[in-house]
């Protein structure tokens, strides 16, 4: 089995990338600016692991890639992220949306069955928005698009109605995941940027910053995802036509806590936290539900309660610092 990543050296990506190559199995990491730190840890797989810089706004690069490296599934997790993409609504409609196309039609004409997607808790609302009984969210509620986060989180909503469409239409297994905040070492964009002051930086004896203190999140550790993923590679594709995206889930806590359980790990940790009375970060739900994955997929996360997770990730930075 050769899965082609798209962002294949990311947070996500290269993660997903280790445990395929530990099973035994082929990556080809297509990136448009591969990370060469990531890059450097998958090495020890030799020719298993394939990178390949291209663009996913060019259809013919997918393609060639899929085709020279014989790949039978594709993850899509090439997007330009939150913020920047409603600051660069342009560039993001054609790396977001497009690459999105892309992913699929390179699928299509290529004879790759199955593609999985990022999709993201961006395409609900924030807690509030809500009732009671309501929360956790599950995949089921409306999606009101997070406030803050428009263009990106209304591309998540495109993206999930391409993939309805091409399963319809063009017979591929199409499905993925929407991840809540996901907290791992060397995260330096998108919502969870702030977790490598609050973690990595405390975790090699650096001080840290961070604002908006009481503002709830839900953190999902990368490990975790990963895993997600692998399971939706194997899983029956009924499973798929029956639900095309599941929350990743995560754990909730305000910032002020996380900064709290890092302190726990490491009592001599350096972290101001300062707020505006927050209640949430930037509109993002804080309370998402895995269960309908747990249930419907059969993957329960490893990584929690938070504490697990934060403690993996400091020793995850330790390392990387010597």
């Amino acid at each position: 089995m050769t899965t082609l990543i798209t962002g294949g050296t990311g947070l996500i990506g290269s993660a997903l990338a280790e445990k395929l190559l530990a099973r035994g199995e082929r990556v080809v990491l297509f990136d448009a600016a591969p990370a060469e730190s990531r890059v450097a840890e998958l090495k020890k797989y030799g020719d298993h692991a394939q990178v390949v810089r291209g663009d996913v706004q060019a259809l013919g690069e997918l393609i060639d890639a899929a085709r020279r490296h014989r790949a039978t599934a594709i993850v899509h997790l090439a997007f330009l992220l939150g913020a920047g993409a409603n600051q660069a609504p342009e560039r993001a409609t054609r790396i977001n949306i497009l690459g999105t196309v892309n992913a699929l039609e390179a699928a299509r004409l290529s004879g790759v069955e199955r593609v999985l997607l990022a999709s993201s808790i961006a395409v609900y609302g924030a807690d509030d928005q809500y009732p009671p009984e309501q929360l956790p969210l599950r995949e089921d509620v409306p999606l009101y698009v997070c406030r803050t986060q428009p263009i990106y989180g209304g591309g998540k909503v495109h993206t999930e109605h391409l993939a309805q469409a091409y399963a319809e239409h063009h017979g591929l297994v199409v499905g993925g995941m929407r991840p809540s905040i996901v907290n791992g070492w060397g995260r330096e964009r998108g919502a969870s940027a702030f977790l490598g002051e609050v973690i990595d930086k405390p975790a090699i004896g650096q001080p840290a910053s961070v604002r908006f203190g009481d503002a709830r999140v839900s953190l999902v550790y990368v490990e975790d995802v990963a895993e997600q993923y692998v399971a939706l590679l194997t899983v029956d594709r009924a499973v798929l036509g029956r639900r095309r995206f599941f929350n990743t889930g995560g754990d909730t806590c305000t910032v002020r806590e996380l900064a709290d359980t890092v302190r726990k790990l490491i009592p001599d940790a350096r972290i101001e936290i300062t707020s505006r009375g927050e209640r949430d970060f930037g509109g993002l739900a804080s309370r998402v539900s895995d269960r309908s994955f747990e249930e419907e997929v059969g993957y329960k996360r490893r990584f929690s309660p938070l504490e697990v997770a934060v403690a993996a990730q400091i020793g995850v930075a330790r390392a990387h610092a010597g």
